[in-house]
């Protein structure tokens, strides 16, 4: 274990994330078809009664956990930060079709054991298309919500 490494109040600080991830998924769905709101506000109602409790929790009775054990396990979630950003600012973009096969393949591979063999990756390419082409089916078709369509290519 590090030294330096403090104790912090989990409870709260998950609870105020989720409350702003909250506060920002509403900001930015206000547009979206009636359908997709439906599943957008039963979604936000879910994670503000949960974020709530948990920030209740962590006033009641908190606890305290050492949020990165080791350099390796920090490490790995600023890089799987950096992996949503760069996903973030392309799909706007390139579209939601190829910003989503590329962030799924890159995470997956990233967080699997064997990243460079070729079984895996083939393996992997073909899970990220279909999850990638399930999700655009239900969200686009079902939900009939709107997805970005990427800027490059109009």
């Amino acid at each position: 274990m590090e030294a330096g490494c403090r104790m912090l109040n989990s409870d709260l600080i998950i609870g105020v994330i989720g409350l702003i991830i909250a506060g920002i998924a509403y900001s930015v769905t206000r547009d979206l078809s009636f359908l997709g709101g439906v599943f957008v506000n039963y979604t936000l109602i879910i994670i503000v009664s949960l974020a709530t409790l948990m920030i209740i929790k962590g006033l009641v009775k908190p606890e305290r956990l050492r949020f990165f054990e080791s350099t390796i396990e920090r490490n790995n979630v600023v890089i799987g930060i950096g992996i949503l950003a760069v996903y973030l600012f392309f799909m706007p973009r390139i579209g939601f079709l190829p910003a989503s096969y590329l962030f799924f393949l890159a995470l997956s591979l990233y967080l699997s054991e064997d990243i460079l063999s070729k079984r895996n990756i083939v393996v992997t390419a073909l899970i990220s298309g279909g999850v990638v082409a399930l999700f655009y089916f239900l969200f686009r078709h079902v939900l009939e919500v709107p997805l970005p369509q990427g800027s490059w290519f109009n």
